[in-house]
């Protein structure tokens, strides 16, 4: 649980760190931007990088938050994968691209270890979003093997992207190919059912006659 003073100086970190990035923000930006003596920061936090963890753990929280607030329990597979990730990656890839000085923000995820926590999480909720579908495919995977090489895909696309446009491309197209996989496999199994189910009737009529 954060204190408010805690709070307020991730508040206040978010707009530094996205105005000027990682690298250039010191943490005399952040005291400054925070109304807080350069002292009186290190007594909340003892150093950038704390607060900079600090600050994608309460993104993430909310975003994750924002993103179960507002899926509907009738859209297709599709639509809440894209909706998940429109939240998670394209939203955040745009602010990002807004301000020359925070590119380096896209290139920290083996550096920080608060941004590989954030994927791992946002990885546990497409897994969540996955599980009937892949359940019901028979597919040969799990949700959380599928969720993966999903999220493996939006950190590879955020650094080859072009623009938030391309970025969307991209997300769409993969997120495409896995709800055209799983509803082949759902389409495939339910086939075999039948197949299987006919099949068990013939028998049961060659028996009775």
């Amino acid at each position: 649980m954060k204190t408010d003073r805690e709070l307020h100086v991730i508040q206040a970190a978010y707009n530094v760190f996205f105005r000027y990035g990682f690298a250039r923000t010191t943490m005399g930006d952040l005291a400054k931007e925070a109304g807080l003596s350069r002292p009186a920061l290190y007594l909340v936090y003892p150093g950038k990088a704390e607060v900079f963890q600090a600050v994608v753990e309460w993104m993430t929280d909310s975003m994750l938050d924002t993103i179960a607030s507002t899926l509907k329990a009738d859209w297709s597979l599709e639509r809440k994968l894209t909706h998940a990730l429109e939240l998670s990656i394209a939203k955040g890839y745009d602010e990002v691209k807004a301000h020359p000085d925070a590119q380096d923000l896209l290139s920290l995820d083996s550096q920080m270890p608060g941004l590989e926590h954030a994927y791992v999480k946002l990885q546990m909720c497409l897994a969540d979003l996955l599980q009937d579908s892949v359940r019901a495919s028979g597919l040969k995977a799990t949700a959380d093997e599928i969720a993966r090489t999903l999220m493996s895909a939006m950190r590879g696309f955020k650094l080859v992207a072009t623009d938030g446009k391309d970025l969307r491309r991209l997300i769409a197209l993969q997120v495409a190919l896995v709800s055209s996989a799983l509803r082949h496999g759902e389409l495939e199994a339910h086939g075999h059912q039948k197949l299987s189910s006919g099949s068990v009737k013939t028998r049961r009529a060659a028996v009775s006659t």
